[in-house]
Formats: structure tokens, C-alpha cells, sequence
């Protein structure tokens, strides 16, 4: 809602590339916090990646397409999480995971340092 109605925030960009190395490290190290540090990780991060998505709805072509693709991706994103906790049920699917957590991690700090621009 603060993106749609153009209250700005500082520093959305680094949080969100701040959001995949924190995010990226602990699957990779296999961070087990309790629910409510997680939680205010989560809803910290949540700040950042809304508000980057709410500034892009004023400018859609159709808010409501832009909007229900918006729901049809967030759902397949979730659809990929649950598919990708699964291979931790295979003897190798835990290194798999937390590889993949490496990665982001690795991109997100790319992102970061601006070694990798958008």
C-alpha cells in the first residue's frame, strides 16, 4: 500500500538485495530461527519487496491484469518453494537446497555491491 500511494522509502533496493543474501544464507547453513525471529525477518524484507511492487502498479497499462498476473506468479513462486522443500526427502536433495541457497545468496550479494545491475 506505501508503494501505491508513493510514500517513499530509503534504500529499497538494498533491502530487497539484503533479502536474498540473509534469505540465501540461511537455507544455505540450514537456519532453523524460532517462529517469531523469522517472522520479523519476513515481514522486515516483505517492507521492501511490497513497496517495490506497489510503485509499479500506478504505472501498469491495466492495474487489474497487472494485478492478477501478479497473484498467478506469487502462487507458481510458491507452487517452485514447496517443489524444491520436497527434494529434501532424496538422500541428496538437502545439498540441492542448500547449493540453491548458496546461489541467491551469491546473486543477492552480486545485486549488493552492484556487481550486477537490473
Amino acid at each position: 500500500a506505501l508503494g501505491v500511494v508513493g510514500v517513499p522509502i530509503p534504500y529499497i533496493e538494498t533491502g530487497i538485495a539484503l533479502s536474498g543474501v540473509v534469505l540465501g544464507l540461511a537455507v544455505m547453513f540450514a537456519v532453523r530461527p524460532p517462529i517469531w525471529i523469522a517472522a520479523i525477518i519476513v515481514g522486515a524484507f516483505a517492507i521492501f519487496h511490497g513497496h517495490a511492487h506497489g510503485t509499479e502498479l500506478p504505472n501498469a497499462t491495466n492495474p487489474l491484469i497487472f494485478s492478477i498476473g501478479f497473484v498467478i506468479s506469487t502462487g507458481l513462486l510458491h507452487l517452485a518453494g514447496i517443489a524444491i522443500g520436497e527434494l529434501k526427502r532424496l538422500n541428496w536433495g538437502e545439498w540441492i537446497v542448500r547449493g540453491g541457497g548458496a546461489i541467491i545468496a551469491v546473486i543477492g550479494f552480486g545485486f549488493l555491491t552492484h556487481m550486477i545491475s537490473v
